[in-house]
């Protein structure tokens, strides 16, 4: 619910798009994935035990970014960020209040010749 979510408000970023297609992927990159990509790991929100039984939930969402260079990585957490930063509305039949992101160290897998960004946002989510 919440990573579709999260997903179809990428997909909707025209900036986003323009560079990775519609590769964002819910969880992982699979392996022999086209690049860049994204994946979306929302396994971190956790129910809400104060406000009601309705499936809130709230914690944390990771963001990572596989990309041949690094600045086509800077500039797709550029467009997520575009997308997510402070986002509040309904996507998907799902509320959801997005902080500003805090990004993680950069990566460089050697094998496969990948930088790897990771940005992560504080965010709650409710079904409407």
């Amino acid at each position: 619910m919440i990573t579709t979510a999260i997903i179809q408000k990428l997909v909707a970023t025209p900036e986003l798009t323009a560079i990775v297609g519609d590769r964002i992927n819910p969880n992982i990159i699979k392996a022999n994935s086209a690049f860049p990509a994204i994946y979306v790991f929302c396994d971190r929100m956790e129910k809400q035990g104060c406000y009601d039984a309705a499936g809130v939930k709230e914690g944390v969402v990771e963001i990572g970014v596989f990309a041949k260079s690094y600045n086509e990585a800077r500039l797709i957490i550029q467009a997520i960020r575009t997308a997510l930063d402070d986002f509040t509305g309904i996507v998907n039949n799902v509320g959801l209040l997005m902080m500003r992101g805090k990004e993680v160290s950069d990566e460089y897998d050697e094998k496969k010749e990948l930088h790897i960004k990771v940005i992560e946002f504080d965010a709650v989510a409710e079904p409407k």
